[in-house]
Order: C-alpha cells, then structure tokens, then sequence
C-alpha cells in the first residue's frame, strides 16, 4: 500500500539520517528506487539552480551539467511540473537537448528520469535520477520517485514553517537542515489515526505546541513509540501526552 511505502521511506531517512543529511537523502532515493543515483537541485531566485545534494560523482557531475547548459530533464520537470523520463539518452526522444544527452552519456548515464519537488503550486527544483543503462521504469520505481519528491517537499516545508510563499521563494536556495524524524512521526500517526499526513503534520504541530515541547521532540517521542494518537477517543496517550 502507498502508505506503508510512505513508512519504509521515512523510517529509511531516520535511521540514515546523518550530519551530511543531504547527502545522505540523495542516498537512498538511489537505492529506494534501484537506480544508479540520484541529485537534487533547487531554485535558488529567478531560473537559477543550485546543487542540493549527489548521491555520487556521476549524479554530482549531471548536476553541474545542466547548471551549465540550462537544459536536460531537471529544468524541463521543475519549469512544466510534470516528470521526465528518458529510457535511452542515445536514441531518445528529446533531440532538443542536443548539448546535454551526449554529454550526460560521456559523463556514465544511459537513461534518465527527473521529477518536480514542489510545495503547492511552488515550484521547489526537481528530483533527478539516473541509470547506467538504458531502460524504463517499473511502476513500483516511479511510484517510490513520487514519494521521495514527495517527501522531500514536506521536509522543505516543514524546516521553512511559518514562512511566506514570498520568503519559500527567496529562501529555499539554502541548503537548510531536515528533520526527518517529524516526517516519519507524521507518517505514524496518519496510519494510527487514518488521517491524511497534512492533518497528521497538524494534529503533531498543534500536540506539541500545547504540550510546551518541540516538534522534534514530539516526533522523537512519536517514532520510539513512548507517545500514541488513539482514534477512537482522538487523544494522545504516552509520555508526552497532554489532553485537555
């Protein structure tokens, strides 16, 4: 189920989870979707990008080369809001990146997939993965690269909580710290409550601004289990439950 997918991605980014966290993210994109790697470039202002994170040196280098060129699939996916998917950058379909396919080929990627990061109708930068090989991607690929996007926006969101939308698109060029243990929180509890994760992100956020604690604390709370969301009563239960 989509769901507990959702659950193995965020449980997978907190026990990953490390000082080079971006790094670390670029990571296990790669290996959820089992392909060769994955990068992540942001909107930095205006149609500039900048490198988030790489999952390696291949992954780092078709970053900088669509930095460079102002084209391949990361800028279409992040401009038009739709994924990408190119199975053979020797024979594919997208001839208008006449500087980019031969380079990303010398570089080691046989084909290519890139999919927008997005908060609402803000357009973050884009997801992009690649493989060594040429070949299309599997329903379960595709649906774990939604996910990992996803999940990538909420984290985004989360960290800059509180912001304008003028601010998001001022600052998301940062390369800010993600808290990924409130993502796997939020995801616990949406299963706990069969709630939605935007209301499970809420009923979190609201939990831990009544009990006069962190969310990050909350959360930790949440994923070593010593705090519940019971659905039947729609109270918390645990260490840091604080019920009117």
């Amino acid at each position: 189920m989509p769901t507990e997918r959702l659950l193995n991605i965020l449980e997978m980014l907190s026990r990953e989870h490390s000082d080079h966290h971006s790094d670390t993210l670029c990571a296990v994109a790669a290996e959820l979707t089992e392909l060769s790697g994955a990068g992540i470039f942001l909107l930095s202002g205006g149609p500039q990008y900048t490198k988030f994170c790489s999952s390696d040196d291949v992954a780092d280098k078709l970053l900088d080369l669509e930095i460079t060129l102002g084209e391949g699939p990361g800028n279409e996916a992040c401009n038009s809001g739709v994924a990408l998917h190119e199975d053979d950058l020797l024979f594919g379909k997208y001839d208008r990146w006449l500087a980019y396919a031969p380079a990303a080929v010398a570089i080691g990627a046989r084909s290519i997939f890139a999919f927008p990061i997005g908060i609402g109708a803000i357009r973050i930068g884009a997801l992009i993965l690649y493989r060594d090989r040429p070949g299309p991607l599997t329903e379960r690929q595709e649906s774990d690269a939604y996910l990992v996007a996803s999940v990538i926006g909420r984290a985004i969101l989360e960290t800059r909580a509180g912001a304008t939308e003028l601010d998001l698109r001022g600052e998301l060029g940062l390369a800010h710290s993600l808290d990924f243990s409130v993502h796997q929180a939020a995801g616990m509890v949406a299963v706990q409550g069969s709630l939605s994760l935007d209301d499970a992100l809420v009923a979190l956020r609201s939990h831990a601004f009544g009990s006069g604690v962190s969310m990050t604390t909350m959360a930790q709370s949440v994923v070593r289990r010593e705090t519940s969301y019971d659905p039947e009563s729609r109270r918390w239960r645990g260490k840091e439950a604080r019920n009117p």
